[in-house]
């Protein structure tokens, strides 16, 4: 589908009105001056003749001749460019009028019209004009057609010569004016159209927008471009991170299951005896298989959460936090064996929560994990719960402020000798806020760490 120029189609648009109002305009102007001209010459032809019989009426009938009669007809009516004729009908009806004076050129046919005003054409030339009759005395004024059609485009040409260079000045006003308006579009189009700046460079040229230049109409798709330009800048970084650091932390797992059984066979090959070291060798290689293991676990449940939070609305399902939480403690229970000395749980405050069950149980087994990973020895690891706010406290290692605020990254682990990945709390982070939940991290004084989930509009703390 070819795209349109919105400026340019305003313009077409504002155009075409102008030209369809301008050309109405005319038409009605031409018509009415054309009818208003017409009137106002037949009332001169008529004020012509009524002048030149009043003039006549004053002289004596005897003394009425035609060289007298010539220059006061002539002398009248030389400058306006009428034709004009007086008659003077005899006593003998057989003989007709009698024409007593003429001006110059005028038409042979005037003495022969009907009173009153007619149309009518002598050699090719068309003529208006008046009989006037009063007792004896016929005045007859005539006034040729192409006189008025030469005033009338006289006259429309010094109406229509402003008509037009108003119409062009508007047009180059509104040509102006768009523009002037649609300057900021055409720079923020400009500026996000060109392939050389990155995705970085886009957010900051939006974010700085002088929100007074934008239209208001226009105002929330600037804000969701912006959004949509940040959310994937997020997503193309954590892309990278995610490439990166995978890669990083695969190949330790699989450097140490491939070293474990080369060494087993090994082993075999020259003591076959030596059964004990190549179940130890054989565990050692369980054990890197299960971290190899719960490493794609966590990214393939980080990389659906992700996509899940960009196109799919949060479940409102609720789920008991008991049931899910004893299931977790059965799983982590063969893996860590403490568990059971470390974990303090107060059972009668756990409620429910409005998550699924396959996020909570999730979110539950990276938090208590996280915990057992970072306790030292037999630290205390305690779950409690209140008013919808699940809180996970461990006296285990001392973190500082800086720290605290790098927990939640992506692959971020605060020594490259710590076990885990660094992702079980930036999955569990995604997760909560994929149902409208926050995590807010604390230090549990004098030592360890302190995690508490609260719906993102809390109805209370935590005492």
């Amino acid at each position: 589908m070819q795209n349109y120029s919105l400026k340019w189609r305003l313009v077409s648009m504002f155009m075409v009105v102008f030209l369809s109002l301008w050309s109405l305009v005319f038409c009605w102007l031409y018509y009415d001056l054309q009818q208003r001209l017409q009137d106002t010459l037949d009332q001169r032809l008529f004020a012509s003749a009524q002048m030149v019989a009043r003039l006549i009426q004053h002289l004596p009938l005897q003394e009425i001749n035609p060289d007298s009669l010539k220059q006061v007809a002539e002398q009248y009516h030389a400058q306006n460019l009428i034709a004009c004729e007086v008659s003077v009908f005899s006593s003998d009806i057989t003989l007709g009028p009698y024409v007593v004076a003429r001006t110059r050129g005028a038409p042979a046919q005037l003495t022969g019209q009907q009173p009153g005003f007619s149309t009518w054409q002598e050699n090719g030339v068309e003529w208006r004009s008046y009989v006037l009759r009063k007792g004896d005395i016929q005045v007859v004024a005539a006034e040729r057609l192409v006189l008025r059609a030469s005033l009338l485009q006289q006259i429309l040409q010094s109406v229509l010569i402003p008509l037009v260079l108003s119409l062009l000045i508007c047009m180059a006003l509104v040509i102006h004016i768009l523009r002037k308006e649609f300057r900021p579009l055409d720079d923020m189009a400009q500026q996000l159209a060109d392939k050389q700046h990155s995705l970085s460079d886009a957010a900051h040229y939006l974010q700085h927008l002088d929100a007074r230049k934008i239209p208001k109409e226009v105002q929330p798709f600037v804000d969701n471009s912006n959004q949509l330009i940040q959310n994937l800048h997020h997503s193309l970084e954590n892309e990278k991170l995610f490439t990166a650091y995978a890669a990083h932390e695969l190949r330790s797992p699989l450097t140490a299951i491939k070293t474990h059984v080369q060494l087993s066979r090994m082993m075999v090959e020259q003591n076959p005896a030596q059964a004990s070291k190549l179940i130890e060798n054989l565990k050692q290689a369980e054990n890197s298989i299960w971290r190899y293991q719960q490493l794609l676990e966590q990214l393939l449940l980080l990389s659906q959460t992700d996509h899940d939070a960009a196109q799919a609305a949060p479940n409102s399902e609720t789920t008991e936090v008991a049931p899910v939480l004893r299931q977790v403690m059965e799983e982590l229970s063969p893996v860590y064996p403490h568990l059971n000395c470390v974990l303090q749980v107060d059972w009668e405050s756990l409620q429910t929560l409005q998550l699924p069950p396959l996020s909570l149980h999730t979110i539950l087994k990276n938090l208590l994990e996280n915990a057992l990973l970072h306790a030292q020895g037999l630290s205390r690891i305690e779950i409690i719960m209140h008013d919808q706010q699940l809180l996970v406290q461990d006296d285990g290692q001392g973190l500082t402020a800086a720290e605290l605020t790098q927990m939640t990254r992506r692959f971020w682990r605060k020594s490259a000798q710590q076990q885990g990945h660094g992702l079980g709390l930036a999955l569990v982070k995604a997760l909560l806020q994929h149902h409208h939940y926050q995590m807010d991290l604390s230090l549990n004084l004098p030592q360890g760490l302190s995690i508490r989930t609260r719906p993102e509009q809390p109805s209370s703390t935590l005492n």
